[in-house]
């Protein structure tokens, strides 16, 4: 929702659209900080758990839940599966990241 750039707009207001969605899925830019995000995951650490960690530990400045963990891990595990890749193929977890991206927690601050 961008203000018109005519004339000067001492508040904008607030909206939500269907293209701010569509940015954080396509736009070139946040597809490269996912890929280098998932990347730095692999990097950090070597079980899929502890990266599942880290990765909320960044985003959102905490852990995963419990559910959190198990429906993260079932979906790199189900993911692995369907593409046939390792756990640790930067794909794989640059997806995750882009996933993790696009969750309103990640958008907006508490």
């Amino acid at each position: 929702d961008t203000p018109a750039p005519f004339s000067t707009m001492g508040r904008r207001n607030v909206s939500n659209v269907p293209s701010q969605a569509l940015i954080l899925m396509n736009d070139p830019f946040v597809v490269q900080q996912a890929e280098k995000w998932g990347s730095r995951a692999i990097q950090q650490s070597e079980t899929m758990d502890s990266r599942v960690t880290w990765m909320y530990q960044t985003a959102f400045a905490r852990p995963p839940t419990d559910q959190e963990q198990a429906i993260a891990v079932a979906f790199l595990n189900a993911e692995a599966a369907v593409r046939e890749v390792a756990s640790d193929d930067a794909k794989l977890w640059s997806d995750f990241a882009h996933a993790l991206i696009n969750t309103k927690e990640f958008i907006f601050l508490r």
